[in-house]
C-alpha cells in the first residue's frame, strides 16, 4: 500500500470516529463540522494525522471544534465536557488539548470562525453587524450612513458602566485572558483585532442588543468567564468574575501593577509568591491542587513561580529551579504553561535519566518535535540499541528538519528568539535548541551520533 493510500485509510478511520462520537454525544451539525476539518487536514501537503495515534487526532478534532463553539460551557446547548471526549477515545486530556491547539493554529481557528462555527454561534457573533472601514477600523454597519446621529459608546464602555470598573482594567483583564488562552506564541494580529473590536464605536441603539449578546454568550470574549453579568446587572456568583481576577492581581500591586517597580529578582518574585500563599492558605492549595490553572486568580502566582524558576536556574540554583518546575506540574498536571518542555531539558542537562524517562512516560501521547528529540537524546544517553536510536532520529527530523543543523553548528541561532512558530518550521527549531543546546552539546556521544546520521 502506498503512503497516499495509507493516509486515505487513516482519513476514513478518522471521519468514522468523529462522526460516530458526534452522532452519539452531540449532534449532526458537529459531525459535519468535524468531518470538514478532517478533510481539510487531509488536503494539506504534510498531512498531520499521518503520524501519531488516530484516537488522539479524533479527540483533538472534536476538542478544537468544541473550543471555538463553547461546547465545554454548561450554559450552552449542546454541552459535552472534555473528559467525555477523552474517556470515549481513551486519551489523555493534556495531550488532546495540546493537539487541539496545533489544529487551531494550523487553520487559524478562533471564536466566530466563518468556516467552523455552528449556526447558533454564527448568529450570536458580535461581528455580524460590523464592517471594516477605509481606515482599517472595524465599526458597526450603521456608522457608514451619514445620517447616523445617535451618540456612541463601545463594548469596553458598556462593560465599564455595568461593572463600575475602569475601561483600562477591563481591557487588561481581556488581554491577560487572551494571552493565557493562546500561550506565549499568541497571534498578535488576533489580539489587535480583539482590541480594535472592543474599542470600536457602537451606536446607542445597539447597546441593548450587545448586552443581550453578552448575557446569552458568556464566553464570547474570554473562555475563562472573566466578564459575566447576571440579569440584575450584578456579578454571577457561580462564575469566576473580573472582580475575582483583579482582587488577586491587586495582591501583587507593589510588584506587578506598578510599572516603575517590576519584578526583576528572585527576592521580588518570592515576596509576591509568599503574599499569595499566605492570603490563600494551605486549605486553598489542597482543594485546588491538580487544576490550578483553571482558576484565573491563580495565574499571576503560577507565572511568578515559572519566572522565578528560570531566574533560579540562571543563578545556578539548579536544584531549587527543578523543584519549583516539578511543583508547578503538581499544581497543574495538564501543563498549560508548557513546563514539561523546560523540565525535560533540565533533567537531560543534569543527566537525571530516570526523571527524564518518567516525564516522557507521563506525557506519553505528546506529539511534537521537541519531545521526540528529547526521546532521542535519552535513548543515546541510555545507550539503547542502534536501530532504535536511528528510528527515533528519523522520526525527529521528519517532524523538524531544522533542529540538527542548529545543534551541530551548521546553522547559527539568531540573536533573539522568535515571537511565533508553526509546527515543523525554523522558528520551532530555534525555540527547542535554545532550551536543549547545552543538554546535547555537553554529551560527546550524542553530538557524534547527530553528526554521523546527518
Amino acid at each position: 500500500m502506498s503512503k497516499k493510500e495509507e493516509i486515505k485509510v487513516k482519513e476514513k478511520q478518522l471521519l468514522d470516529m468523529v462522526e460516530s462520537f458526534s452522532q452519539e454525544h452531540i449532534n449532526k451539525e458537529y459531525g459535519e463540522l468535524c468531518s470538514n476539518l478532517v478533510k481539510k487536514m487531509g488536503r494539506k501537503h504534510d498531512v498531520p494525522f499521518k503520524r501519531g495515534k488516530i484516537e488522539i487526532w479524533a479527540s483533538a478534532v472534536i476538542y478544537a471544534i468544541g473550543q471555538i463553539n463553547f461546547l465545554f460551557d454548561a450554559s450552552f446547548e449542546p454541552y459535552v465536557s472534555p473528559d467525555e471526549i477523552c474517556d470515549y477515545f481513551n486519551t489523555k486530556k493534556s495531550t488532546v488539548s495540546s493537539k487541539a491547539k496545533i489544529i487551531r493554529d494550523m487553520f487559524n481557528m478562533g471564536y466566530f470562525d466563518e468556516e467552523f462555527s455552528t449556526k447558533d454561534i454564527e448568529k450570536s457573533s458580535p461581528l455580524k453587524n460590523m464592517v471594516v472601514g477605509d481606515n482599517g477600523i472595524i465599526m458597526p454597519k450603521s456608522m457608514l450612513y451619514e445620517d447616523e446621529t445617535d451618540s456612541q459608546t463601545s463594548i469596553l464602555g458598556i462593560l465599564a458602566e455595568k461593572s463600575g470598573l475602569d475601561e483600562k482594567i477591563i481591557e487588561k483583564a481581556m488581554i491577560s485572558d487572551f494571552i493565557e488562552e493562546h500561550g506565549e506564541n499568541y497571534n498578535e494580529n488576533q489580539l489587535e483585532f480583539l482590541l480594535t473590536m472592543l474599542s470600536a464605536p457602537i451606536p446607542k441603539d445597539m447597546e441593548d442588543d450587545l448586552l443581550d449578546m453578552l448575557l446569552d454568550n458568556k464566553n464570547n470574549f474570554s473562555s475563562k468567564k472573566s466578564l459575566i453579568f447576571d440579569n440584575e446587572d450584578n456579578l454571577d456568583n457561580e462564575a469566576t468574575t473580573l472582580f475575582d481576577f483583579y482582587d488577586d492581581v491587586e495582591l501583587f500591586e507593589d510588584y506587578v501593577i506598578d510599572e516603575n517597580n517590576p519584578l526583576e529578582t528572585i527576592e521580588d518574585y518570592q515576596r509576591a509568591i509568599d503574599l499569595f500563599c499566605t492570603t490563600k492558605g494551605e486549605k486553598y492549595f489542597e482543594e485546588h491542587k491538580g487544576h490550578f490553572w483553571g482558576l484565573v486568580e491563580t495565574r499571576p502566582f503560577m507565572m511568578h513561580l515559572l519566572e522565578q524558576a528560570m531566574l533560579l536556574w540562571g543563578k545556578n540554583q539548579k536544584e531549587k529551579a527543578i523543584n519549583q518546575l516539578e511543583y508547578i506540574l503538581e499544581l497543574n498536571p495538564d501543563d498549560n504553561q508548557g513546563i514539561r518542555y523546560i523540565l525535560i531539558n533540565r533533567y537531560l542537562e543534569l543527566n537525571r535519566l530516570k526523571e527524564s524517562e518518567d516525564l516522557l512516560n507521563f506525557f506519553d501521547e505528546e506529539y511534537s518535535s521537541s519531545w521526540t528529540f528529547s526521546e532521542l537524546l535519552l535513548a543515546i544517553k541510555n545507550k539503547k540499541d542502534k536501530k532504535l536510536i536511528k528510528k527515533l532520529y528519523k522520526k525527529a527530523i521528519e517532524l523538524n528538519e531544522y533542529v540538527v543543523p542548529l545543534l551541530t553548528g551548521k546553522n547559527k541561532l539568531p540573536n533573539q528568539l522568535p515571537q511565533f512558530y508553526s509546527i515543523g518550521d525554523e522558528n520551532e527549531s530555534v525555540m527547542y535548541v535554545d532550551l536543549a543546546f547545552k543538554a546535547w552539546n555537553d554529551d560527546k556521544m550524542a553530538m557524534d551520533t547527530l553528526k554521523k546520521f546527518s
